[in-house]
């Protein structure tokens, strides 16, 4: 069932997520993959076109502020913080971004700029932001699981339906194309996996928003997120953290056959 795993190495890590209203992201369609996404970012971003320089001002915990000429479209959050500080960076989950009065929105860390702004870094220990950072840290685990299946099965499965139950502490995937049961081993071996492959790894949750005239030459009749992490690429309801190494340790501990919902419980 399983793919050949390569030098599986555990790696202990640790993220802080208290409880908080759960997160279900809309469902996602197996013909999303990652060259997809490279031409909706491209689209999207208008790569290819003259690069434009735009002000961005970091906003720092202690009101100081900090001004950066960065690229349109392409220069990101993480991108910006590395200027000033890499520890801050790494440090960093979500962005909470200014485009003008009134239009502030909590971003992930590796979605271009689109125009002039200001953001502020928020961090796992921002208690103002708290509920609105532990949805996007599950809504990520959930992402991460998905990946992790797409990956390490060796059967061709797709996503459906994506899980974060986060007052439950627990997250799923509901998942089609499982030919046979996996063995508590199986399991093991697939949690394993996760750790060494992504979770040991600083692998980045990429974002681009899909606009609803657009979508429609892909598909879809509205508008629609798509996170990319490695290879894989699904649709998500809200923002998602940096990176995989922000996620901490779990195993993967159930598979319902009857609904082929495989589990994880983080510890």
């Amino acid at each position: 069932m399983l793919r050949t795993l390569r030098n599986l190495v555990v790696t202990h890590c640790r993220a802080a997520a208290t409880s908080s209203n759960s997160a279900v992201s809309p469902i996602s369609r197996s013909e999303i993959d990652s060259a997809l996404f490279d031409d909706v970012q491209s689209r999207v971003n208008q790569h290819g076109k003259t690069i434009e320089k735009i002000l961005v001002t970091l906003v720092n915990k202690d009101g100081s502020k900090k001004d950066y000429l960065m690229n349109r479209n392409i220069s990101t959050p993480f991108d910006c913080a590395k200027h000033m500080n890499m520890l801050l960076a790494k440090r960093a989950v979500l962005a909470l971004t200014s485009y003008s009065e009134g239009d502030t929105h909590l971003e992930c860390m590796n979605e271009p700029f689109r125009d002039k702004c200001s953001f502020e870094l928020l961090d796992f220990q921002n208690e103002k932001y708290a509920a609105e950072l532990n949805k996007a840290y599950w809504r990520s685990c959930s992402v991460l699981l998905a990946a992790v299946l797409s990956e390490g099965l060796r059967d061709h499965i797709s996503v459906s339906t994506l899980h974060c139950e986060v007052p439950d502490s627990y997250f799923a995937v509901d998942i089609k194309g499982l030919t046979s049961s996996l063995s508590k081993s199986d399991l093991r071996d697939l949690s394993l996996f996760a750790r060494s492959e992504f979770v040991s790894n600083s692998i980045p949750f990429e974002t681009v928003f899909l606009p609803a005239e657009l979508a429609i030459d892909y598909g879809y009749d509205s508008s629609l997120r798509l996170c990319r992490l490695g290879t894989f690429v699904t649709a998500v309801d809200g923002p998602v953290i940096s990176r995989s190494n922000q996620i901490g340790r779990f195993n993967i501990v159930k598979v319902s056959n009857s609904l082929n919902k495989i589990e994880e419980h983080v510890f």
